[in-house]
């Protein structure tokens, strides 16, 4: 008799949960599809479509991330613009 050993797929559910609420909408949502998928296609013995799951999943949240971090610099960036436009302006009134 041979024993099954368990897969581990992992799911990146908790990760795309993250990323869409706090990084990138957009793109966490197909995170989070793709997550979802993956222990319910582990249990059907799907284990190839769900790798195939799992690593679109990570690959969602890693770009979800990534352009949240861009989207949280160029905020910045901008807000800082429009601090020092408004002091020197300020600055000028004297």
């Amino acid at each position: 008799m041979s024993e099954e050993t368990p897969v581990n797929v992992p799911n990146y559910l908790w990760q795309s949960i993250v990323v869409t609420i706090l990084c990138c909408l957009p793109l966490g949502i197909p995170a989070i599809i793709f997550a979802a998928k993956v222990n319910g296609l582990v249990a059907q013995g799907n284990i190839a479509e769900a790798q195939e799951a799992s690593r679109k999943a990570k690959m969602f949240c890693w770009i979800s991330l990534g352009l949240g971090i861009v989207g949280g610099i160029i905020q910045i960036v901008l807000q800082l613009g429009v601090i020092g436009a408004a002091a020197a302006a300020e600055g000028m009134n004297y």
